[in-house]
């Protein structure tokens, strides 16, 4: 195998697949993309390159290992029109990068299933790269798939200097939809502290940076104490007086994120039980106050449909 690399799939990921896996050594020769702007842009860095803007038979042919690199409404169909291309892949390595789907979309006859392996970089990737912008490097990869699909995996993540956990196939939502709450729900963290912010009269714009020092030193706690220590605040220190005090003030300016405050309000609430900042008799306490509010906000609901 000379390690030559056919890329489908030239959007945020695929093209910083496309400047790492050169960069780590692997001969990324094809590319197949609907973006001809994009082609132009890569062609220039990475040499030789072939590109289309469907996928070509003959790219399979010459590539040793195909990368699978478009978002997961796609991920079935694409599989299924290779399928019905009537190849030869036996001995091909499919790799793709979605982290919900598993190695299933490969159950077709003419994939060999001990070489397929889906490989999800637990990284946000924002934009188009048009060089390596090392987002794949020191990071952690999802992986998942048959035992040789899964040794290519690890060898190409072990030259981005990263590291992988194994998924079961079976928990792959669950374990995507941990990734989801780790990074897309921080943005919609923030956007909630914008418009509590923003009911003050505070610019929404001014939140990350009045917010950064905070989150930066949480993280950093995290970091040195892990996740339960880390936990401060009217929840951990058991101020009911404090909470309830939120919760009138949300309810009466912002009743819409009773149901967010309350839930993640109950979530912390089983953090502070972990870190043994609250006894039983506390829990009980703080959890009835916020069932107060979401009983309340159930009634308004009816009465509003009603």
């Amino acid at each position: 195998m000379n390690n030559s690399v056919y890329i489908i799939g030239t959007g945020k990921v695929g093209t910083a697949f496309s400047f790492e896996l050169t960069d780590a050594g692997f001969k990324v020769n094809f590319l197949t993309g609907r973006n001809l702007t994009d082609k132009n842009n890569i062609a220039e860095k990475i040499h030789p390159l072939e590109y289309s803007v469907r996928p070509e038979k003959k790219f399979f042919e010459a590539a040793d290992i195909i990368f699978i690199c478009v978002q997961d409404k796609f991920l079935k169909d694409l599989t299924r029109d290779i399928s019905e291309l009537n190849m030869d892949l036996s001995g091909k390595y499919f790799i793709h990068t979605s982290g919900s789907e598993s190695t299933d979309v490969f159950n077709y006859n003419c994939f060999d299933k001990d070489k397929c392996v889906s490989m999800h970089p637990i990284q946000t990737f924002d934009k188009i790269s048009y060089s390596n912008n090392h987002l794949l490097e020191n990071i952690y990869f999802g992986i998942e798939g048959g035992k040789s699909g899964v040794n290519i995996a690890v060898n190409i993540i072990e030259k981005f200097n990263s590291k992988y956990i194994e998924i079961p196939k079976d928990k792959k939502h669950l374990y995507h939809s941990a990734c989801v709450v780790s990074s897309n729900f921080l943005i919609t963290l923030l956007n909630i502290s914008s418009e509590i912010l923003g009911s003050i009269g505070i610019e929404k714009r001014k939140t990350f940076e009045i917010f950064k020092p905070i989150i930066e030193k949480t993280l950093s706690n995290v970091s040195e104490n892990g996740l339960i220590n880390s936990l401060t605040g009217p929840f951990e220190r058991n101020e009911l007086e404090t909470i309830s005090n939120h919760l009138n003030s949300i309810n009466k300016e912002i009743p819409s994120l009773i149901p967010f405050y309350t839930l993640l309000g109950m979530e912390t609430v089983k953090v502070a039980f972990k870190k043994e900042s609250l006894n039983m008799k506390n829990v009980i306490s703080l959890l009835d106050l916020m069932n107060e509010y979401i009983v309340n906000e159930s009634g308004n609901i009816k009465n509003t449909i009603n």
